[in-house]
């Protein structure tokens, strides 16, 4: 009975060394999937800040059907986030980017802040056009950094054409 007692004693040690590592590993895993979940839970929270809606009276969307050349659409984005957004975007008219865009920004007329108007004039001589058609616009857009990260707002929109 005296030899059992020293092997038992020698199995014990064996096994608290053996979960104290494995207790180690795991609480260094713990560590790392805290440290993600708090950094995707900070990426989600600045991108509720990030919007964008349409401005205007959809059923009046202005265009101008010159004589020669290309047919001129204007469309309205409003910044309705409360993180400034950047003028890089995407515009899709009837699923289709016009060959030209200019923008304008109102009124400070170059950083797009939140309640700011971004002024879209599209042309391209496949937009043709009569007064009263129906056009769908998708607009993509990014924000400035928020937290480190860039966000993405959409805006999807059927409008009614208006010949100014």
């Amino acid at each position: 009975m005296a030899d059992g007692g020293a092997s038992s004693f020698i199995m014990l040690v064996t096994a608290l060394l053996i979960s104290g590592s494995v207790s180690t590993i795991l609480i260094n895993e713990w560590n790392k999937v805290a440290r993600a979940a708090e950094s995707d839970e900070r990426k989600s929270a600045g991108s509720l800040g990030v919007s964008v809606d349409f401005a205007g009276d959809p059923m009046m969307v202005g265009f101008e059907d010159p004589a020669v050349g290309d047919d001129e659409l204007t469309v309205y984005v409003l910044n309705s986030g409360i993180h400034e957004m950047s003028t890089t975007f995407e515009l899709l008219i009837n699923g289709v980017a016009p060959a030209t865009m200019t923008t304008s920004i109102a009124p400070s007329g170059t950083d797009w802040l939140p309640g700011y108007l971004l002024e879209i004039t599209a042309s391209d001589s496949s937009l043709s056009y009569t007064d009263g058609d129906d056009a769908s616009l998708f607009f993509v857009g990014i924000s400035e950094s928020v937290q480190g990260y860039q966000h993405s707002a959409t805006m999807n929109k059927e409008v009614r054409l208006n010949e100014i």
